[in-house]
């Protein structure tokens, strides 16, 4: 298993780099991720999700089909979203969560507040 601590972006290994793709569909964003998402590499996928938090009633389906693992940084991210986004009529929901980061969310019991999906369809059809 890799580990990095290292906050010099210079030395980073490319497949550590969080990459952050925005799309829309039905009125709603879908931001799919890849990468590892951890305290130093959460960065892009932190910022993305700051911007779109800030619109009213903002509805995000979390795409992490692509993310093999997420540290508590990563929970943390999608905690506050998630806050902020139901401050104003939106939600956050999650799709395509690999097993071992369904697992820490089952953990954490953040599964409760956090809905799990089959797929984007899923997330946007339900109620």
């Amino acid at each position: 298993m890799e580990f990095s601590l290292d906050r010099d972006e210079s030395r980073r290994l490319t497949d550590e780099r969080v990459t952050v793709d925005i799309g829309e569909r039905d009125g709603a964003a879908v931001v799919a991720v890849r990468g590892k998402v951890f305290y130093d590499t959460l960065a892009p996928l932190s910022d993305a999700l700051a911007q779109l938090a800030g619109r009213p009633a903002g509805r995000v389906v979390l795409d992490l089909s692509g993310v093999p693992m997420c540290d508590s940084s990563g929970l943390n991210l999608f905690v506050r979203i998630r806050a902020d986004l139901a401050a104003t009529g939106g939600w956050l929901r999650l799709t395509g969560t690999r097993p071992m980061v369904d697992n820490v969310l089952h953990i954490t019991n953040l599964d409760r507040i956090l809905p799990g999906y089959a797929s984007v369809e899923d997330a946007l059809a339900a109620p």
